[in-house]
């Protein structure tokens, strides 16, 4: 499909209403004053007072803002105008402090650098074609010794039918890993399947973990630890049930299957 980002900025730009009033977003919560980075997110980043911290792909902002309530000082990206007014909107009416920029992950800002720690999470590289370009321009956005924290769904949870009508079994219907994009046209998103989209196509990539190794490899970073873990932060499969407040998980009794994974590296020089 030409100029994917096209159909995607449109796609992020519909669904920033319905997610503002969707209770997966936690919207009134963080209103009443709580961070709502969920625990994994928030456990891994430990004590970040004081850093410096550029969220990619912030869509409208409330991680942002979260991080800021943690005591850094932060700056949000991300391409959707709708998202990233709201996102101020939304860091005014709190008086939360917070700097969100409108822009290309991968044709970012070039004064974007010298941060502390690069920071995305859950449902990001999948919206990415070039993840070497992704891993460099988060590299060039730290100073030395700078930390990459990446939280995302695992590529194994993208190989299966999130539209099955069978859940008794897990079912692969995507690649692992490959090159060609997958295209979608469906009404909904995951935060609100009953919204009613005008622009519903998306356009995926699947990485697997050798292609999100190497592209952090050689875009100069070290990679300190890595995680998978059974659970993520939405109703990503059929199969999935409510595991807590803020995670979704196989029934008990499943066996471990990596739903999401954790990232963090540090960046060499």
């Amino acid at each position: 499909m030409d100029d994917y980002r096209k159909h995607n900025r449109a796609w992020w730009n519909g669904v920033v209403p319905f997610h503002v009033s969707s209770g997966f977003y936690k919207t009134g919560a963080f209103k009443r004053g709580e961070n709502v980075l969920d625990p994994i997110v928030r456990d891994r980043l430990g004590n970040i007072r004081g850093k410096r911290v550029l969220h990619l792909q912030c869509h409208f902002g409330l991680d942002t803002l979260s991080l800021s309530r943690m005591g850094a000082e932060v700056i949000g990206l991300d391409f959707s105008p709708d998202a990233i007014s709201v996102a101020r909107v939304l860091s005014c009416e709190s008086g939360v402090p917070g700097q969100f920029i409108e822009g290309d992950v991968l044709d970012p800002p070039p004064d974007l650098n010298g941060f502390d720690i690069v920071f995305a999470s859950w449902g990001v590289i999948n919206w990415i074609d070039d993840l070497s370009r992704w891993m460099s321009r988060a590299a060039e956005a730290l100073k030395p010794r700078g930390h990459l924290l990446l939280f995302d769904g695992h590529p194994a949870l993208y190989t299966l039918d999130d539209q099955a009508a069978t859940v008794s079994r897990l079912t692969v219907r995507f690649p692992y890993d490959s090159s060609d994009p997958i295209i979608e046209n469906n009404q909904g998103s995951y935060a609100d399947p009953k919204a009613i989209l005008e622009s519903p196509h998306t356009v995926n990539f699947v990485h697997g973990l050798s292609r999100i190794f190497t592209a952090a490899i050689e875009a100069g970073f070290v990679i300190r630890k890595f995680e998978e873990f059974d659970r993520i932060p939405w109703n990503g499969l059929p199969q999935l049930v409510k595991a807590d407040d803020f995670y979704w998980s196989l029934p008990a009794g499943a066996p471990f299957f990596p739903l999401g994974f954790g990232l963090e590296a540090e960046l060499r020089n």
